[in-house]
């Protein structure tokens, strides 16, 4: 389920004025617990997502830190690139492998 409120989906701006937009998706696959962070730029030329399952995951704090990295520094995004289909809401309602 998208994890809506707590401001995890509000858009941010990096440091050259560009905006990202976030969407969480969190729930309990085959009895493991799995949060996905969704991103991308305004123009959807990058985007990516982080995978945390079972004891990786996060309080919502240190979600919002992850956030923040992804929006600070290019080379943490460049670890999570992949090409996403849009609207993510629509696409990844439902928990699919990242492999």
């Amino acid at each position: 389920m998208w994890w809506n409120h707590q401001n995890l989906e509000i858009p941010r701006k990096d440091a050259s004025g560009g905006v990202w937009h976030f969407r969480v998706w969190h729930g309990h696959v085959e009895g493991t617990y799995v949060q996905l962070v969704f991103f991308w730029n305004d123009a959807k030329s990058e985007s990516g997502v982080v995978e945390f399952r079972g004891d990786q995951a996060l309080h919502v704090s240190r979600l919002k830190q992850v956030i923040a990295k992804l929006v600070s520094s290019s080379e943490y995004r460049l670890r999570f690139r992949r090409d996403l289909e849009f609207p993510v809401e629509a696409k990844y309602a439902t928990y699919r492998p990242l492999g």
